[in-house]
């Protein structure tokens, strides 16, 4: 005797739900690709490192970078973490400290600091009058001001405060130390020396302060009639923005109020209208700072406008697009190979262990690069032409789901309809 098996509508609809599945897994497959590739450098040891993220590197990612994902050599995501830093430290932080002594030789600078009470610290921050120089030095610490020991070499100073227009903080970051001296010693055989005012550090030891230059085009349009200055910055892609920087020639007094936006467009019943979105407002002042620091931007055109009124308009010399500094913080084997990848869109923001940790990572990090840009999907399109067959193309595959499909329907429907009789 033959045995039939009678499939029901409950064994039918999971068969349906099973070629939709299996359909939107493909789609996403086949939709989903990274479109541009970083290789990672500089990996000397197993440790954390830090990858700083340039304005020419980060134009390849979307704003808050929620399309990165790192992979080694197997293709594996490494965990990391992204953060920025802070603009400006707080100037309440700051505890200054005693110079013993200041003297310039003939390529360099030595400053001592006292450390009256062996306070455990680990930066010196001095304000100095504004100088974009910039300074390479080694910190050294001692008990007696006599027997020095070597802290730290060959370190950057970094901005960390700026009190006005004239003047900064800079600083050298080092590990933790308590000694009662510290001589910090600053290479200036290719500039200036620095002039020095004060010197201290900051409780929060948190390195802040450093922007990278963005790249933009520029143009200025004089209107007479509405008695109005406006100044478009075109970037290449979107661009953060955190800081403008202006140096205006003339006039000697000015004050004049002025504002960033954006052009937008909305469509409305079919018809699309243009029209523009405030963004920042700001005043422009001969007696105040011209360092103007704005909510992060991030726009491919920027337009500010400057109202003159009856006066004339501003002479400006020159306009610095800056952007805070951020960077990935992620734990690297010097024996693999890493590659960053970013561009797709579809992605949603990674969740690693790693966000958990971030009061525990080190202030000083060794720093690993990213390589010059690969565009992906160009190399791929040429891995597809000459090596890869038909029956190994996406376009084979949608054949094969859409047969497969069809196959499914038309004897899911045949069995239904013999069902059906023998009910």
């Amino acid at each position: 005797m033959e045995m039939q098996i009678k499939p029901n509508k409950t064994h039918m609809k999971k068969i349906s739900l099973s070629v939709i599945v299996c359909c939107t897994l493909a789609l996403q497959l086949v939709s989903q690709s990274q479109k541009y590739a970083f290789v990672v450098t500089g990996i000397k040891e197993n440790s954390l490192y830090k990858i700083p993220l340039s304005p020419a590197c980060k134009q390849y990612m979307s704003d808050d970078i929620h399309d990165v994902r790192i992979y080694d050599s197997k293709q594996h995501e490494v965990p990391y973490v992204l953060l920025s830093e802070p603009l400006l430290k707080s100037k309440s932080d700051f505890v200054p400290y005693e110079i013993v002594s200041q003297e310039h030789f003939k390529n360099y600078s030595e400053i001592i600091i006292l450390n009256k009470n062996k306070d455990k610290i680990s930066n010196i921050a001095f304000n100095i009058n504004n100088s974009d120089a910039y300074k390479y030095c080694s910190i050294e610490g001692s008990d007696d001001n006599t027997q020095w020991y070597s802290i730290s070499e060959l370190q950057e100073l970094s901005l960390l405060y700026n009190d006005v227009y004239t003047n900064q903080y800079k600083g050298i970051y080092f590990p933790l130390s308590d000694y009662k001296y510290f001589r910090l010693t600053v290479e200036d055989w290719n500039s200036h020396p620095l002039k020095i005012n004060s010197a201290g550090y900051f409780r929060n030891s948190v390195i802040a302060g450093k922007l990278y230059d963005v790249l933009f085009s520029k143009t200025i349009t004089e209107d007479p009639k509405n008695k109005t200055t406006t100044v478009s910055l075109k970037f290449n892609n979107n661009q953060s923005v955190n800081r403008l920087d202006f140096k205006i020639a003339g006039p000697r007094l000015y004050k004049r109020h002025a504002l960033i936006y954006a052009k937008r467009a909305r469509t409305y019943k079919n018809k699309t209208e243009q029209y523009t979105e405030n963004l920042v407002e700001f005043e422009l002042s001969s007696d105040g700072s011209l360092l103007i620091d704005v909510p992060r931007l991030n726009e491919k055109e920027l337009f500010i406008e400057i109202q003159n009124k009856d006066n004339p308009p501003l002479e400006i010399e020159s306009i610095k697009c800056l952007q805070q500094a951020s960077y990935l913080v992620c734990d690297l084997n010097a024996k693999e190979n890493y590659t960053l990848k970013s561009g797709d869109v579809q992605l949603h923001a990674p969740e690693y262990d790693l966000i958990n940790f971030v009061s525990q990572i080190p202030q000083l990090l060794p720093e690993a690069t990213l390589g010059t840009v690969t565009p992906i999907a160009s190399t791929e399109t040429k891995v597809v032409q000459k090596e890869i067959s038909f029956f190994e193309t996406p376009q084979f595959l949608w054949i094969c789901l859409g047969i497969g499909c069809i196959v499914i329907f038309i004897f899911s429907k045949s069995l239904l309809k013999d069902m059906g009789k023998k009910e």
